[in-house]
């Protein structure tokens, strides 16, 4: 594997050669590049995984969801939003550098097992407006560059900017997801970021009305 170099820093990734990674995808980040992704560390959520005060005996994030929402069966999420991760999604989807999807593609491989055990991966979807402007899916990208199988059962409809809007205002607005083909068993939405996780608790929304037996959330990174 020698001459294969780190997609973020483009230093040559140093990984010694057997015959158990001879035939495995090759790496597309360094260790140094790796070293930078952060864990989920301090008090959390144990269900949605945000940041807990520390005068917060419960989280209000799921507290406001489950009052308006069935509550999702699991939340996954990979790492903290720190400063590089934060770097590293607004180069893939802000700047739309598809190259960087072989990185989350790579994160996603580390989690197989989680993975194996849905019958259904559905990437979350994005509006024309935001697909016609970006060029490409960010999240379809990530599960083909994965060569994992998806399904695409929902459409979302274009909205107002949910920067724009507080987390009231979005709530009240019509749910932008609709379902175009049937899906069943167990679900996994896949996501970049959760922050409020309103978006994905519209999308399962929609999704309970299918013959469905669980719904779970993976996502790259959490503030």
């Amino acid at each position: 594997m020698a001459g294969l170099k780190c997609l973020i820093c483009f230093e040559v990734i140093k990984e010694p050669l057997f015959l158990s990674n001879y035939f495995s995808v090759p790496p597309v980040l360094c260790e140094a590049c790796r070293s930078l992704l952060q864990e989920l560390e301090g008090r959390r959520c144990t269900h949605c995984w945000r940041k807990l005060l520390a005068d917060e005996a419960d989280c209000t994030d799921c507290s406001f969801m489950h009052r308006h929402f069935t509550p999702l069966d699991t939340i996954h999420v990979l790492y903290d939003y720190n400063d590089f991760m934060k770097e590293l999604i607004h180069c893939y989807k802000g700047r739309g550098d598809v190259r960087l999807a072989a990185v989350f593609a790579e994160l996603l491989r580390a989690q197989h097992k989680t993975i194996a055990s849905y019958d259904c991966i559905i990437p979350l979807p994005t509006s024309e407006d935001k697909l016609n402007s970006r060029g490409f899916s960010q999240i379809e990208a990530i599960l083909e560059e994965s060569r994992y199988s998806f399904c695409q059962p929902l459409k979302m409809a274009g909205r107002t900017k949910q920067s724009m809007l507080t987390k009231r205002e979005r709530l009240q607005q019509e749910n932008p997801f609709t379902v175009i083909a049937p899906v069943e068993g167990r679900v996994l939405i896949v996501d970049d970021i959760y922050t409020t996780g309103l978006t994905v608790h519209r999308a399962a929304e929609v999704l309970r009305h299918e013959n469905v037996s669980a719904i779970g959330v993976l996502a790259f990174a959490r503030p």
